[in-house]
């Protein structure tokens, strides 16, 4: 075997080892579609499309695209014939799981809405009590500060005087005073 059929023989099946590792999905819409040998009207048809038909992109030319078919046919239609969007019927199977996905996650958003919407009237009743704490206090140091202290002061000054009063009484009974030696 020739080195550049050897080589080109390398390429083609490396190109459809990559494409078909990165297989994209396509489906037929508008008429019915002629699956060609080639890329050009002038080719023959391998097989008709039905609208709707899923195939697998093997590669893109120039306006055409090579597909395979479900049944494993091989070959080429036009570019503008084919989507990359399934159609309708394809997408209700998507459409119902992630309508189903989409239930669950309202499920527990609600779950937790509640949850927080709970969690906010508990807040709310410590709030109410902190800010009732708070005023009874501001209050007491307004007392406290505009001179309302006058009662304590009086009757500390009353216990000083019955001390003073107390001591000079005791003071008195005590007898004559000694004389100091002074040396």
């Amino acid at each position: 075997m020739p080195r550049h059929t050897f080589v080109a023989l390398l390429c083609a099946l490396s190109f459809d080892f990559a494409a078909a590792a990165g297989a994209e999905d396509l489906w037929a819409i508008g008429a019915p579609l002629d699956l060609r040998s080639g890329a050009s009207l002038g080719y023959r048809v391998v097989a008709n499309i039905a609208p709707g038909e899923k195939l697998e992109l093997l590669q893109r030319g120039d306006g055409w695209v090579r597909v395979r078919t479900a049944a494993g046919k091989e070959g080429w239609v036009v570019d503008a014939h084919v989507d990359a969007t399934a159609p309708p019927r394809e997408r209700v199977g998507e459409l119902e799981a992630e309508a189903t996905r989409l239930r669950t996650e309202l499920a527990g958003l609600t779950a937790d809405h509640e949850r927080l919407r709970a969690n906010t009237g508990e807040l709310e009743g410590r709030d109410a009590e902190r800010s009732a704490e708070l005023d009874r206090l501001l209050r007491e140091n307004a007392r406290l500060s505009a001179g309302e202290r006058g009662a304590d002061w009086l009757t500390g000054a009353g216990i000083v005087l019955a001390g003073m009063a107390l001591g000079a009484l005791l003071r008195g009974f005590a007898g004559p005073k000694r004389a100091k030696i002074r040396l």
